[in-house]
């Protein structure tokens, strides 16, 4: 392993906190708002549901901090399948991230590409499709040259996000409060099923934090600095949101935002004039292009980690002497552009709503059987009241993921066939050629 080098254990809490706000802070926060104002009209409600989706992620955090502590990897939820449930649960689990997060990829590109051709980039002569190709190229020249300098960009771009967002903040309430109802207010106009419906978009707005566990093998003391970076993390981002949404809410009724599509951008609008679409455009592809850095970061330690276990050829399983998995971030980008170019990235986005939250479910059961497997193993950080509380995760994860399943169920099935047929293929290729590229898959 020496000859073909090690990830460089240089990062950081400060880079552990921006990459879950990295990963975290987006679009969401921008357009979520008023899908969820339809659940009440009381400002009180939806401020306590934002509130409360920092709780449920917080809850949902806990055995990523636990796996993260005691089993720092750059497999991240790979390596704690591989631990808990034996090679083809780790085989399956890294066909279910890369098959996911590639494609995904591609489609934060392409948005970033749609983002630069409103702003008029490239003056009409280049398509989303292409301005989407040159932000691939651009990320991969960024965080080629080591992890020190990846771990820097990501720490600009996610403070870049924060103040911005607390600058809008800070401005919305600058300006006069909107005017109090003069009649009485529907605390549930769609009853409990608009409160449901809130938390779903909520919970997705908080989606994200997992990925820091990713670098396990490049933070320094994981052990103490990963739980802290994710429970840090997703204080920082309930903050956050809970301020966004206050400031909202002092410059437009909960009816306002009810009826909006972009709440922030139309808020900014009584403020900004003509040019608050600009602001808000700028902000996006400031966002897009954040999460599309970090992206390139996380699958290329996946990548990097499946080829070291011999699941992907052990070519990609090269580091550079600044740490950087170059072969394996190549393969992203190629990977990703090919999902892009086809257009295959858009079914595939598809199949991911219930693919991730299937890894939920995965990671809670994973904490628990090694709870009775290993025992012994050192955990730096510990979930209290363990099997209470892990019972009550995994039925919550459960009950979600019987309901994206069923909301959408073709999708959701497709996105379990495919990772059931690469990994049977690969499973089988692996017994007929008797593990050329495999370690004990058979």
């Amino acid at each position: 392993m020496s000859d073909k080098g090690h990830l460089l254990r240089v990062l950081g809490i400060v880079f552990g906190l921006a990459a879950v706000v990295g990963s975290v802070v987006g679009q969401g926060i921008l357009r979520a708002p008023g899908v969820v104002a339809q659940a009440s009209e009381s400002p009180w409600i939806l401020i306590a549901l934002w509130v409360l989706g920092g709780i449920l992620a917080a809850f949902a955090a806990l055995p990523f901090a636990e796996l993260g502590a005691a089993l720092p990897s750059a497999g991240g939820v790979v390596a704690f399948a591989g631990r808990a449930f034996g090679p083809k649960a780790r085989l399956a689990t890294a066909f279910t991230m890369l098959l996911m997060l590639i494609s995904a990829l591609a489609g934060v590109a392409i948005v970033a590409g749609e983002f630069l051709v409103r702003l008029g980039v490239g003056g009409g002569r280049f398509g989303p499709g292409a301005l989407a190709t040159f932000m691939l190229v651009l990320f991969f020249v960024v965080n080629a040259p080591g992890t020190r300098m990846s771990g820097t960009v990501q720490i600009l771009f996610s403070a870049t996000k924060g103040v911005v967002l607390m600058a809008l903040a800070v401005v919305l309430f600058s300006q006069p409060g909107v005017a109090q109802a003069a009649t009485p207010i529907e605390l549930a106009p769609q009853g409990w099923l608009g409160f449901a419906t809130a938390m779903l978009v909520i919970v997705g707005a908080y989606n994200g934090w997992g990925d820091v566990v990713v670098y396990g093998e490049e933070i320094e003391d994981p052990g103490k600095q990963i739980p802290r970076a994710i429970f840090g993390g997703i204080l920082g981002i309930t903050l956050l949101y809970v301020a966004v949404n206050l400031a909202l809410l002092h410059r437009l009724a909960p009816a306002e935002m009810a009826s909006s599509e972009f709440a922030a951008a139309d808020a900014a609008g009584t403020v900004f004039g003509g040019t608050g679409d600009l602001v808000f455009t700028l902000f996006g592809l400031l966002s897009i292009s954040a999460i599309c850095s970090l992206m390139m970061m996380t699958i290329s330690r996946i990548t990097y980690d499946s080829a070291r276990e011999g699941i992907l050829p052990s070519y990609f399983a090269t580091v550079t002497p600044r740490g950087t998995p170059l072969r394996a971030m190549t393969l992203v980008v190629l990977g990703s552009a090919a999902f892009l170019w086809s257009g295959t990235y858009l079914a595939l986005s598809s199949t991911s709503t219930s693919l991730s939250q299937a890894i939920f479910v995965l990671v809670a059961l994973c904490s628990m059987r090694l709870r009775i497997t290993e025992p012994g193993l050192a955990r730096p950080f510990k979930v209290p009241f363990f099997w209470p509380l892990m019972c009550l995760l995994l039925l919550l994860d459960a009950v979600t993921l019987a309901v994206f399943i069923a909301q959408d169920p073709y999708y959701a099935l497709l996105g379990f066939g495919l990772v059931a047929a690469l990994s049977g293929g690969y499973w089988l290729l692996a017994r007929i050629g008797r593990g050329r590229y495999t370690k004990d898959l058979a």
